[in-house]
């Protein structure tokens, strides 16, 4: 091989990293990779996590084959709605969080109060247990967690619970 046909091969060779490098960080997509409430709340409604006043985001970077992308220092924003479409008056918790060195990030999301016309309740839950405890539950079910990194958007459904009132051992 000669000196003109190995420069040739290198820069054919440099042209195709740097195009699926750019590639890939056109497909970032970012994914709510868990969440979660720790509150003490009785987390008996139906239809997805159950979350009153905050809940924990944790969310990754990925591309466009699905794998997870260590790329630091991208900034996350994170938001929460009640209802089935974002409407900037139903927004009911905002933060923002940069990634780690592994394209994560964990973040505490604090919610207001319930909002909108989807409020539903109260419902009648309980404990199923030995001695079943009562609940009236208002809480609005089509609540979403929005996540926008990197000009892409994810979303996932959770429960905002608005009331709890506790029955006792009767319905």
């Amino acid at each position: 091989m000669n000196h003109v046909h190995r420069v040739s091969v290198g820069i054919f060779a440099a042209i195709c990293a740097v195009g699926s490098v750019s590639a890939t960080e056109l497909q970032l997509q970012p994914q709510i990779t868990g969440f979660i409430s720790n509150e003490r709340i009785t987390h008996l409604v139906p239809g997805g996590a159950n979350a009153a006043r905050e809940m924990e985001v944790s969310i990754a970077l990925y591309d466009g084959s699905g794998k997870q992308v260590p790329l630091p220092g991208i900034p996350f924003i994170i938001e929460a709605y009640d209802g089935a479409a974002p409407d900037p008056a139903l927004r009911t918790g905002r933060t923002e969080v940069t990634s780690n060195g592994l394209g994560q990030a964990r973040v505490r999301l604090p919610l207001s109060a319930c909002r909108g016309t989807g409020i539903q309740g109260p419902l009648l839950v309980h404990r199923t247990s030995n001695h079943p405890e009562y609940w009236d539950v208002t809480f609005v079910p089509h609540a979403k967690v929005r996540i926008i990194a990197a000009g892409r958007i994810a979303t996932a459904h959770f429960v905002h619970v608005c009331r709890e009132s506790y029955r006792g051992a009767r319905p």
